[in-house]
C-alpha cells in the first residue's frame, strides 16, 4: 500500500468513527508527508477520540516539530495535557497557541478546564469570560461560567449566565443551580427559590432533591404571606395607581379574545372607540380602571402597543398573570406572597428564556417596586419589607438602583441617626440601654437585617458608627464593659454579607482581649461560706455589703510583723470607706510557713485598689482641692499650692510649706515618707497601715504636680 493510499484510507476510517484502525494509517501517511498539517491533526484526532491521550500528546508533539505556528497542534496538544493532569506543560501549550491565535474558542475551553483543575476559580471564570467576549459561547459554557461565579459567589453574574445558558433549552439540573443562588444567605430570595424548586418538580416529580428544601421554605413564606397581606393595604393610594404601567387589554376590555397575539385591527379600533366614549361620558375617567382619570393621548398610545406583535405577546403574559398586573397597575404585593394557589410558571420561563420580555418588564416593575418599597420602609411594614425582598423582582440588573431609589435615601436617614448618637457618645456615655430603646424604635436593626447585598455600603456605615460608638465608650470613657455592651447590640445585626459579619466577630474579639486585660487584676476571695470579698472594676464587696468605685473617698493597708525570730506572725489589714464612712475590712494573720503566700495575696488586693478604686478617692481629694479646700493626711495638710506638715527644730516645731513641684514621696518601712527636693532634711510621713489615704498621696502629688505644671 503506497503513502497516498494509507493517507486515504486513514481519512476514510476517522470520518466513520474507527479511529483505532485510522491510527497507523494516518501515523504512516504523515511520517510519509510531514508538511502536510492536516494529516498530523487527523492523527491527533484519531488518538484523541480513541481515549489514547498520551498517545494524542507525543503526536501532537511530532507534528509541531513540522508546523511549529500552528496554534491548532498547540492548543489540542495543551487540551490532551489538561486531560491526563500534566497541567504545568499544558499552559505553556496553550500560551504559545494563544500568541499565534487567540480568538480560538477552544483555547478558552480548554484553559478554563485548566483552571478548573487548579482549583483556580478567578483564571477558570476569567477564561470563559473570554469566551464570552468573543460571541462563541454555547450554553454549556455559559453554565460553567455560572458555576464559576457561584463558587466565587459572584451571585448576580452567576443568575446572568445561567439564564444566557438557558438558550439551549430548561435543564432541570440549570434550574437546581439557580434555586442554590437564590436559597444561598447572601442573596436570600426564597419566593424565587421556590419557584424554581416547583419549576423542577412540574417537569419531573421524581427529582427529589427539590422536595426537602420546597417544603422547608413553604411554610415560612405562607406564614410571611399572612403578615403581609394586611400590613400592605394602605401603601399605594388610588390616585397613584397605573403611573407606571397600563395594561392595553385591561384598558381596552378585550379579555374575551381568546387569541391575543392574532387580535384583528377592527376590534382593537372598536374598543378604542368605546374607552373614549367613557372618558367623555365619565369626566375624563374609566369607571372599570377604578375611575382612574386617563389622558386621551396615553389612551390612544395604547393601540400602538397592542398592534406590536412582540409588545402584544408581552401585555399579553402580563394580563393572564393577574397578580403582576395588579402590582404594575396597583402596587398589590400578592405577586410577592407565596401561595399554593400562585405559581407563574409561563411568566418565568418567558423571563428566562425570552430576554426581551424582562427588558419590557424592567422600568415599569422598578418604578412601582421602588414606590412600594419606600412607603414599607417609611411605615416599618416589616413583613412587607420582607417579602418584598424575597424574590420575583422581575428586573434588569441595570435597572435595580431603580428599585432602591427610595429605600436607599431612607436607610442613608436611618444611617445618619445612629452617626449622631455615635457622635453624642463621644462626649457623654451613651448607655447600653439607651441605644438600645433608640434601635428599637427607629427600627434599625430589623430593617438592616432584611436588606440584601445592594445595601452593603449602608450596612458597613452603620456598622462602623456602632464601633465608633464602642470605641468612644473605651477611649473617651474608659469603659471597656460598656463597649462590650455597645458591640453585643451588633449581634442583634444578621447581615447577608460575611464579610461584614467577619469583620464583627473581629471586633468582639478584640474587645474581649481589652476588657480581659482591664479585669486581670480583679481579685475574688472567699472569707467563709458567708462572706465573700471582692475588688473589682465595679467597686468591693464585703459580704453582704458592696461600695460601687465611685463612691469609695478613703484607704489605709498595711502589714505587722510580731513575735520573735523563728516564730514571726505576719498580720494583714485592708480597709476602705465609702462617702458615707462604712469599711469595708480583711484582716488576717499567719505564720512564717505561709506567709509568702499570704503576702501574694494581699498585695493583689492592693493592686486591685489602685487599678479599680483609687482613682475616685484621688479625685474626690482633687476636686476638693481645687475648689479652695484643705485635705488632711496623717500629718501632712494638702492645698491646691502644696503640702504643709511641721518638723522638729533645736527646741520648738516648725511649719513647713513645699510646693507640688518640689515635693518628693517615698514608701519606705511601711511609711509614706513626704520631703522636699530642695530642702534637705524637710520630711515627715504617715503610717500607710494607720493613717486614711497615706497610700494615696504619691498618687495625688503626681496628679497635682501636673496640673500646676
Amino acid at each position: 500500500m503506497t503513502a497516498q493510499e494509507f493517507k486515504e484510507k486513514g481519512q476514510k476510517l476517522l470520518k466513520s468513527g474507527q479511529y483505532a484502525e485510522a491510527i497507523s494509517l494516518l501515523k504512516s501517511a504523515a511520517e510519509a508527508f510531514p508538511k502536510d498539517e492536516t494529516l498530523w491533526q487527523e492523527l491527533v484526532m484519531a488518538a484523541r477520540d480513541n481515549g489514547q491521550h498520551e498517545q494524542a500528546v507525543e503526536f501532537a508533539k511530532l507534528g509541531i516539530r513540522h508546523h511549529s505556528r500552528s496554534d491548532w497542534l498547540w492548543r489540542v496538544l495543551g487540551g490532551e495535557l489538561v486531560a491526563i493532569d500534566r497541567l504545568d506543560e499544558a499552559e505553556k501549550s496553550l500560551k504559545n497557541s494563544e500568541n499565534l491565535n487567540s480568538n480560538s474558542d477552544w483555547l478558552w475551553r480548554h484553559t478554563a478546564n485548566l483552571h478548573r483543575k487548579r482549583k483556580n476559580i478567578e483564571g477558570e471564570a476569567k477564561a470563559l469570560e473570554h469566551l464570552a467576549a468573543l460571541e462563541k459561547a454555547t450554553p454549556s459554557d455559559f453554565y460553567t461560567l455560572g458555576i464559576a461565579y457561584w463558587h466565587k459567589k459572584d451571585f448576580d453574574k452567576a443568575l446572568r449566565y445561567y439564564r444566557l445558558a438557558f438558550a439551549g433549552g430548561e435543564n432541570l439540573d440549570l434550574l437546581f443551580n439557580m434555586a442554590l443562588v437564590f436559597k444561598h444567605p447572601e442573596v436570600s430570595q426564597d419566593a424565587d427559590a421556590a419557584d424554581v424548586y416547583r419549576r423542577i418538580l412540574s417537569t419531573n416529580p421524581a427529582y427529589t432533591d427539590a422536595v426537602a428544601p420546597l417544603e422547608g421554605i413553604k411554610s415560612k413564606l405562607a406564614a410571611l404571606a399572612k403578615q403581609a397581606r394586611p400590613a400592605a393595604s394602605k401603601l399605594v393610594r388610588r390616585d397613584e395607581h397605573f403611573q407606571f404601567y397600563l395594561s392595553p387589554f385591561e384598558t381596552l376590555q378585550i379579555a374575551k379574545f381568546e387569541n391575543a397575539e392574532t387580535l384583528d385591527v377592527k376590534a382593537i379600533q372598536r374598543a378604542k372607540k368605546r374607552l373614549l366614549q367613557e372618558i367623555e361620558l365619565n369626566d375624563g375617567k374609566v369607571s372599570w380602571l377604578d375611575n382612574y382619570a386617563l389622558d386621551k393621548s396615553r389612551a390612544l398610545a395604547l393601540e400602538d402597543e397592542i398592534l406590536d406583535e412582540s409588545k402584544r405577546r408581552f401585555h399579553s403574559a402580563v394580563f393572564e398573570n393577574k397578580p403582576l398586573l395588579r402590582f404594575l397597575t396597583r402596587g398589590d404585593i400578592e405577586h410577592f406572597l407565596y401561595s399554593d394557589d400562585y405559581f407563574p410558571q409561563q411568566s418565568l420561563k418567558l423571563l428566562d428564556e425570552v430576554p426581551g420580555f424582562r427588558r419590557f418588564l424592567s422600568k415599569p416593575f422598578a418604578n412601582q417596586y421602588n414606590l412600594v418599597l419606600s412607603r414599607a420602609i417609611e411605615q416599618r411594614a416589616l413583613a412587607v419589607i420582607e417579602a418584598l425582598f424575597d424574590g420575583r423582582r422581575w428586573v434588569n440588573q441595570d435597572d435595580e438602583d431603580i428599585c432602591f431609589g427610595g429605600t436607599y435615601k431612607r436607610v442613608g436617614d436611618l444611617v445618619q441617626l445612629v452617626r449622631t448618637k455615635a457622635a453624642e457618645g463621644e462626649k457623654r456615655k451613651v448607655s447600653v440601654c439607651e441605644l438600645e430603646d433608640f434601635l428599637r424604635q427607629n427600627s434599625v436593626t430589623n430593617i438592616f437585617n432584611l436588606l440584601p447585598t445592594a445595601f452593603r455600603t449602608a450596612q458597613s456605615e452603620l456598622v462602623a458608627e456602632i464601633r465608633q460608638l464602642a470605641i468612644s465608650c473605651y477611649n473617651e470613657h474608659s469603659d471597656a464593659d460598656l463597649s462590650r455592651g455597645v458591640l453585643n447590640l451588633c449581634k442583634g445585626f444578621q447581615f447577608k454579607s460575611v464579610e461584614l459579619n467577619k469583620r464583627l466577630d473581629e471586633d468582639f474579639k478584640t474587645i474581649e482581649q481589652k476588657i480581659a486585660e482591664e479585669r486581670k487584676a480583679e481579685v475574688r476571695l472567699q472569707f467563709g461560706p458567708e462572706r465573700p470579698f471582692q475588688i473589682t472594676k465595679e467597686g468591693i464587696k464585703d459580704g453582704a455589703k458592696f461600695f460601687p468605685a465611685h463612691t469609695i473617698k478613703d484607704f489605709r493597708w498595711g502589714i505587722t510583723i510580731t513575735g520573735y525570730t523563728g516564730a514571726e506572725r505576719y498580720e494583714y489589714l485592708l480597709i476602705v470607706k465609702n462617702d458615707a464612712g462604712e469599711s469595708a475590712t480583711a484582716a488576717w494573720s499567719t505564720s512564717k510557713a505561709d506567709e509568702t503566700k499570704q503576702t501574694e495575696c494581699f498585695s493583689s488586693m492592693v493592686n486591685a485598689c489602685f487599678n479599680y478604686l483609687a482613682e475616685a478617692a484621688v479625685g474626690k481629694i482633687q476636686r476638693r482641692l481645687n475648689g479652695g479646700n484643705t485635705v488632711t493626711i496623717g500629718p501632712c495638710t494638702l492645698s491646691q499650692q502644696g503640702i504643709s506638715f511641721q518638723t522638729q527644730g533645736f527646741l520648738f516645731k516648725k511649719d513647713r510649706f513645699v510646693s507640688w513641684a518640689d515635693v518628693s514621696t517615698e514608701i519606705r518601712n511601711g511609711q509614706v515618707v513626704v520631703s522636699s527636693k530642695s530642702q534637705h532634711g524637710v520630711t515627715t510621713s504617715a503610717s500607710m497601715k494607720d493613717t486614711d489615704n497615706a497610700v494615696l498621696l504619691p498618687f495625688v502629688r503626681s496628679v497635682m504636680e501636673k496640673q500646676r505644671a
